[in-house]
């Protein structure tokens, strides 16, 4: 692929690209960046154009700050300059976790801009509590579901709070750690990934501190904005609270069907790029396509 950079309203962003055709745009979650694709690059370059960005924070872009405007709203303002300037118009659309919430803000607001939509372990906790900070709204989802609810629990806890910890002490290798445990539902989970997906993380470990950021309201009426035909994508195994997530996605957005990826946590595209690449771009080349 090769790499470029594009000045998106004072925000330097760097993104690979391979191919030509319509493009698909690729949006990384935390803590990757354009590199989390690299396994996308061979199917979805043939007669395609393939677009992988790297947000605000992600390696290789240099940008000094302490991460806390690296919103969502944010993120979407820049992707959708990128589209606007490097895609060229509406543009196929593929969003992993973080990511995956910024695309479905995105396509929420500008239609016009998305043409197909493909969200990947969409992190839109929102879906489950609106107000992150009422302890009543909390309260609701453990009595409507209490499995769920005590997962989400179980990755503030044992992951979260102390990733973001770590990362604030300086020991950046032990917040990716807890930070990739935790999302993965899998003790030492991120010392089974291959080295280069190890390097990729440590090189992005500030971006953890994103999760701090306050979320925009993005429920069920938000989501149903959304009208680009729209695939969500769950790993098999991944963690229950993700997979809610994606049900409720599913279920919120008009135009959503939903597809789970065998022996996939939620990474999918990394963990099973056979499967992954051949849904999606089933999914584009068919019933997605308008």
């Amino acid at each position: 692929m090769d790499m470029s950079k594009v000045d998106v309203g004072g925000v330097s962003l760097y993104y690979e690209e391979s191919g030509s055709g319509q493009p698909v745009v690729f949006v990384h979650g935390i803590p990757t960046d354009c590199r989390a694709w690299g396994a996308q690059v061979e199917q979805f370059s043939k007669g395609r154009r393939m677009l992988a960005v790297s947000r605000r924070y992600a390696a290789p872009n240099v940008r000094e700050g302490d991460v806390s405007d690296s919103t969502v709203q944010n993120n979407a303002a820049d992707l959708k300059v990128f589209i606007e300037k490097v895609a060229g118009g509406p543009a196929d659309l593929v969003g992993h976790s973080y990511g995956g919430f910024i695309s479905a803000f995105l396509a929420a607001d500008h239609p016009d801009l998305v043409r197909n939509l493909v969200l990947v372990e969409p992190a839109i906790s929102t879906l489950l509590v609106a107000d992150q900070t009422s302890s009543a709204q909390a309260l609701g989802l453990l009595f409507r579901s209490p499995s769920v609810a005590l997962a989400a629990r179980r990755f503030q806890t044992g992951s979260l709070g102390p990733s973001l910890k770590a990362l604030d002490e300086g020991q950046a290798e032990k917040a990716v750690e807890l930070n990739v445990d935790g999302v993965q539902d899998s003790k030492g989970a991120f010392r089974r990934l291959s080295e280069g997906a190890r390097k990729m993380m440590l090189d992005n470990s500030r971006t953890i501190a994103e999760l701090r950021t306050k979320f925009p309201r993005f429920a069920a009426n938000e989501a149903g904005r959304i009208s680009s035909p729209t695939l969500v994508v769950n790993g098999e195994e991944s963690a229950l609270w993700l997979r809610r997530i994606g049900e409720l996605t599913a279920k919120a957005v008009p135009k959503a069907r939903r597809v789970t990826v065998p022996g996939a946590r939620h990474f999918p595209h990394m963990e099973n790029p056979e499967f992954f690449n051949s849904s999606v771009l089933g999914f584009l080349e068919g019933k997605g396509k308008q």
